[in-house]
């Protein structure tokens, strides 16, 4: 027998190419095809004398001869691509079944755990808003619309209590899923979520909840730990945990549980002793919301002791506790072992819960499935909310609450757009606030919010000459007793009030032990404005005209009346101040005499062109504050100007830099100083590297320590804020300078 040579055996990157000489080249291929067929007849013809008809026949075989080889080469793309799609089709069919399997047997596991973890699913499946307006016909799915937050660890002492956060910069932070899947970390075992108002906490613990009950964790971390789920809102088991002779976890979720079983024949009782069992085995995550909401502090002090005990006795178990920090700072939980903080949403999650929002609503709207059709209406909607959001800053700062993200689109749900102007837009959402969650907590409505809005218009008004944002329960009171007692109905005493809508409505919080504040400065602002319509004391207004603490509150005045008489107290007390809100009077206010009108845009231009250098740079500061106070925020970290920068606004740059020995003066300006009638045209001829230095100056260098000493502070807070500025500096007739 002749024998076989065996051959070494080599790696598949190593091998040689034995078929290197069967693959056919394309000339190899034009070959087989017919080309040399072609070529040969006609050279036969051509000596023929019908020669014409050996062109046609040559032109025919070529174009016979490439059309087989790109049908060859076509349908093996074809054939390789089927091949990939089979192969994608047979993987993800396979993950579907899989994963099917998996929560099939885990839902078999336990006869038990089955029927409660679809009570869960069933309960806590949608994305609660009751109370933040009238039922709508929608009730959307949390997972759908759900965006994760944002955590760090942080000490208590150090997370705000504010609703919406004051420009603080988004720290590095993980997901929950992120703590839960650290095993390594005891301290993570018992953890508190501290937060503000309208921080998520809630709904980040009903989502935790829901994901469990799916079994579905692992697409949140691949590492994170199966756990069964236990949630527990602290204000409805207060008094049952505080009791002579209070529950432990085991007991308190046989009674809670029994509670929820609303079929007779398949009730939710689990087996004895099931509980504890699974507790004890590493195997719960027992969740306790709200803390804060325990107002009682001898009370809250006593549910804190009962948490702690529950943790020492079944130590294996994972624990989150959440409360706002007002309400752990009095009473926290000692086994404890971090605390860690709800960031507050960033601009690009603003934009994604919007998104969420609006396709979920849309596909609702028409009972369709989510088709492009539906997409491309949720799209619109979303990009128009989110323009509106950027564009005013008050809105952009609220906006990364997730309450205050959710009221805002509703509002703009329901109307189909925001109110064109602030004022509208702060009237709606503060009678959102005022009539929410009455029904769905079952409280009982005790006045309209029109009512509990004159009282609030009184208090706000206080407030705000007394110049303060925060307020006792005692010194509340007696701002608003005597408005309360002109309220038709209003059987409540003050403190009864306030607290009514601390908890009811949201538009008061509580800070600290017995301090109170306005959700947000613009609501004070916003109330006191009315107040003032309602009353006809706008000659306090025309008093404050040079005081920035009174600066939204005459804008927001002067949306809703007649604007003549501030201009004219502008116009008589010329600051910094005052000159800016007269020209937002002029533009945002609802009407204003045209002789005062011209009075002040002739003063402004006459001040831009002027040959006195301090009343020239005073303009250009007017002109510079209002540009900053329209910036549009682009992200966390960039406000950007879609106008040109004027010569007047460069020349401010120019003087400052000038004195510190730097010169960017364009270079077809004859003097370091704009040629007249320039003082509003933009300023042409600037290189990139003084634009550059012309950004810089203006984010970190223009406030109220650089501009021409406005009085109180004038500019605080419009700039040196760590922001990013980004200004046009093109040439509007010609290429970028």
């Amino acid at each position: 027998m002749a024998s076989v040579e065996e051959k070494p055996m080599v790696a598949p990157e190593a091998e040689p190419d034995h078929d290197a000489k069967k693959r056919p080249t394309w000339m190899g291929t034009l070959a087989r095809f017919g080309v040399p067929t072609a070529l040969a007849g006609g050279y036969y013809f051509l000596l023929q004398p019908e020669w014409i008809g050996t062109v046609g026949i040559f032109i025919v075989s070529l174009i016979a001869s490439f059309f087989k080889f790109f049908w060859g080469f076509i349908q093996k793309v074809f054939k390789r691509v089927g091949e990939q799609i089979e192969e994608r089709w047979v993987e993800a069919t396979a993950d579907w079944i899989v994963g099917k399997i998996e929560r099939g047997l885990w839902f078999l596991a336990s006869n038990y755990k089955g029927k409660y973890y679809r009570h869960l699913i069933y309960k806590y499946r949608t994305y609660r808003t009751e109370g933040l307006k009238t039922k709508g016909p929608f009730t959307l799915d949390l997972e759908k619309v759900f965006v994760p937050l944002h955590i760090t660890p942080e000490a208590v002492s150090r997370i705000p209590a504010d609703m919406v956060p004051k420009g603080r910069a988004h720290k590095k932070s993980l997901q929950i899923w992120d703590f839960l899947a650290n095993t390594d970390q005891p301290a993570y075992r018992s953890v508190a979520i501290i937060a503000a108002p309208g921080a998520g906490k809630t709904t980040l613990l009903e989502h935790l909840t829901l994901i469990y009950a799916k079994n579905a964790q692992r697409r949140f971390h691949p590492r994170a730990p199966k756990l069964i789920p236990l949630l527990f809102y602290l204000r409805d088991i207060r008094d049952i945990i505080t009791s002579d002779n209070p529950p432990n976890l085991d007991d308190l979720f046989t009674q809670q549980i029994q509670q929820l079983s609303t079929d007779a024949s398949n009730p939710l009782t689990p087996p004895k002793g099931w509980f504890d069992k699974k507790l004890r085995g590493k195997k719960c995550l027992v969740m306790l919301d709200g803390l804060d909401e325990v107002a009682d502090e001898a009370q809250r002090k006593k549910v804190s002791t009962w948490a702690d005990a529950q943790m020492a006795r079944y130590p294996e178990a994972r624990f989150i506790l959440t409360s706002r920090p007002f309400g752990y700072r009095s009473a926290p939980v000692e086994r404890v072992g971090a605390t860690l903080e709800v960031q507050s949403f960033s601009l690009k999650e603003v934009e994604q819960f919007i998104r969420n929002w609006y396709l979920q609503n849309e596909a609702l709207r028409q009972a369709r499935k989510e088709d492009e059709g539906v997409r491309a209406r949720a799209r619109k909607q979303a990009t128009d909310l989110i323009a509106s959001i950027k564009n005013s800053p008050p809105l952009a700062a609220m906006a990364l609450n997730p309450l205050m993200l959710t009221m805002i689109a509703t509002v703009h749900d329901n109307r189909g757009a925001l109110p064109g102007r602030r004022v509208e837009l702060y009237a709606e959402i503060c009678d959102v606030l005022l009539g929410r969650r009455q029904e769905a907590k079952g409280l009982e409505v005790i006045l309209t919010p029109a009512q509990k809005q004159s009282v609030l218009q009184v208090l706000a008004l206080a407030l705000m000459q007394k110049r303060v944002r925060s307020f006792g329960m005692a010194e509340g009171s007696a701002l608003i007793q005597n408005q309360l007692q002109r309220v038709p109905g209003a059987d409540l005493g003050p403190e009864s009030f306030l607290k009514h809508i601390r908890d009811v409505s949201g538009l008061l919080v509580e800070r600290e032990r017995d301090t109170f504040e306005f959700a947000h400065l613009s609501f004070q602002e916003y109330l006191a404005a009315a107040e003032i319509q309602t009353t006809h004391q706008a000659s306090l207004l025309n008093e404050h005209i040079v005081d920035a603490w009174w600066a939204e509150t005459i804008r927001l005045y002067a949306a809703q009346s007649d604007t003549t008489e501030l201009i004219r107290a502008a116009l008589k007390n010329q600051t910094l101040v005052s000159m800016t809100l007269a020209y937002d009077c002029l533009e945002e206010g609802l009407s204003a005499d045209p002789e005062v009108q011209q009075q002040l845009v002739d003063t402004f231009e006459k001040g831009l062109e002027s040959d006195n250098a301090d009343l020239a740079r005073f303009a250009a500061e007017v002109k510079l504050a209002r540009r900053i106070k329209r910036l549009l925020r682009m992200d966390d970290d960039t406000e950007i100007d879609m106008g040109y920068v004027s010569c007047a606004e460069y020349q401010l740059f120019l003087d400052d830099t000038r004195e510190a020995g730097q010169v960017f003066k364009p270079d077809h300006w004859p003097e370091n100083r704009f040629a007249a009638g320039m003082a509003n045209k933009p300023v042409t001829g600037v290189m990139p590297e003084e634009a550059a230095a012309f950004c810089q100056w203006l984010t970190l260098g223009v406030s109220h320590d650089t501009l021409s000493a406005p009085p109180e502070g004038a500019c605080a807070g419009q700039t040196r804020d760590g922001k990013q500025r980004e200004w046009s500096t093109k040439d509007p007739d010609g290429p970028d300078s």
